[in-house]
Parts: C-alpha cells; sequence; structure tokens
C-alpha cells in the first residue's frame, strides 16, 4: 500500500502536499528470481552493487484511486529490487527496490511526480538467539540509563556551598554524557535488531521486514548537478507476504 503525502524530514517543495492529504494506491508485486528486464537499472546506486545483477520487480495489479472525477488508473511499469548486507551482528540487510511511474498521479494538492519512485526498507534473518541477545543488551542498558537519570535528578536537588557545586557539575556533566551515549546505545538497537513484533510482517525463507518503509524521488544537486540526494514523497505498507513454489 502506497502512502503518498508529506512525512517529517521531506525536501519537497513547501506547497507539495501541504494540506496533509494523502493519496493511496495499493500495490500488489511480485519479487522475481529473474534479472531485471534492463541493463540501466543495474547502475542505481541506491540499490547497491548491481553486479551481476539487480532481480526484477512485476507488477500484479492495476492500482486505482477515486477522485471527484471517478476512478483513475495509475500506470506502473518493472523495476528492480536488491537487498544487501548492512549490519553482520543484528544479520539486518538493506531492502530497496523501484518502480516507474511514466504518467504519475495527481489527487489534489498531493502529486506523485511521473518518475520512478524508489521504495527504501529494511530486513533481517530470523534468528532467535540473536534476537534474545539484543533484547539482554537492551535491558540492561535501559537499567543503566534509568540509574544515570535518576543520580541526575538527585544531584539537581542536592543543596550544596560553592565548593560542592563546582565538584557536582563536573560529576553532572559525567552524568549528561552518559545519559546521551546509553540513549543512542538503545536506539541504535532498535533500528538494527528486530525486536518488536507488531511492527513486523513475516516474508518468505524466514526473513522479517518493518512493516513500514519510507518512498523518495531523486534529485541532482552540486556545481555539475552529479550528487544524488533523495526527497521523501511519503510511505508505504507491507501488508502480507505470499510464496509461490
Amino acid at each position: 500500500q502506497m502512502l503518498v503525502g508529506r512525512i517529517p524530514g521531506t525536501a519537497m517543495p513547501p506547497e507539495w502536499a501541504a494540506s496533509g492529504a494523502k493519496l493511496s494506491l495499493p500495490l500488489e508485486l511480485e519479487f522475481c528470481e529473474e534479472a531485471c528486464a534492463e541493463y540501466e537499472m543495474n547502475k542505481e546506486r541506491l540499490l547497491g552493487d548491481g553486479k551481476p545483477s539487480f532481480r526484477a520487480v512485476e507488477m500484479l495489479n492495476d492500482p486505482t484511486f477515486i477522485t471527484t472525477k471517478g476512478v483513475e488508473h495509475v500506470k506502473v511499469t518493472p523495476g528492480a529490487f536488491n537487498c544487501a548486507l548492512e549490519r553482520i551482528e543484528s544479520q539486518q540487510y538493506s531492502f530497496r527496490f523501484f518502480l516507474d511511474f511514466p504518467e504519475g498521479a495527481v489527487r489534489n494538492d498531493v502529486e506523485l511526480p511521473a518518475e520512478r519512485i524508489y521504495f527504501l526498507s529494511s530486513c533481517w534473518i530470523a534468528d532467535k538467539a540473536i534476537k534474545d541477545r539484543a533484547q539482554q543488551t537492551k535491558r540492561q542498558t535501559e537499567k543503566a540509563l534509568a540509574k544515570t537519570i535518576a543520580e541526575l535528578e538527585e544531584l539537581k536537588t542536592k543543596p550544596a556551598n560553592f565548593f560542592q557545586k563546582a565538584l557536582e557539575l563536573r560529576r553532572m556533566t559525567t552524568l549528561v554524557e552518559r545519559r546521551s551515549k546509553l540513549a543512542n546505545i538503545i536506539s541504535d538497537i532498535d533500528q538494527s535488531y528486530p525486536l518488536r513484533d507488531e511492527l513486523l510482517v513475516e516474508g518468505p525463507r524466514g526473513m522479517l521486514f518493518p512493516k513500514e518503509g519510507t518512498m523518495a524521488v531523486k534529485r541532482f544537486a552540486g556545481a555539475m548537478g552529479g550528487r544524488e540526494q533523495y526527497h521523501w514523497v511519503g510511505k508505504f505498507i507491507l501488508e502480507e507476504f505470499f510464496e509461490y513454489y
């Protein structure tokens, strides 16, 4: 399910989807074993190294949406996908693909540009032992963080003379740095490991995928226009995977 619309952090123009409305498009896709249809697709650096070839993504449905004009059909042509290992300790892979929308789509002030749309997500090889270790590390870090916060609160309320305050300021600086470091560790664990089952969907071959991913368009920046940038144009939701044998 594509949800085209403004999301936090986008670099799209301010007037684009300013109303907060969304354009919803249902997609049924097949992620194929075969190589993608065109050689130029392998040059998409966002997907990783296209050697020997990215694999094909095919459309299985005709996506539509409803406007005051009635049912609008959206043309979509095949794309490509790739998975690449990102973090060996958590068995996390990037999962990225693209589809071409040669005619785009418009609903009110929400416009799906008539171009290639990139879908960015990740996936993991399900491994209970790795998950258990990550959960244990997270619990220990949360416990240390709670202790650090409690010490900070105690220092703030503790009466002290001038010299004691000078010493306590150094202690407080150390605790603030520790608090930040521990919070970053917890955030990194949450992003790197599949710990929350309610946010995941099971894919083929025992893979786990986040239910939500991000969509983007490519733009070019720099003096010569050679630097690629990707501007968010919404989110997509993975609802269910089917395996065919």
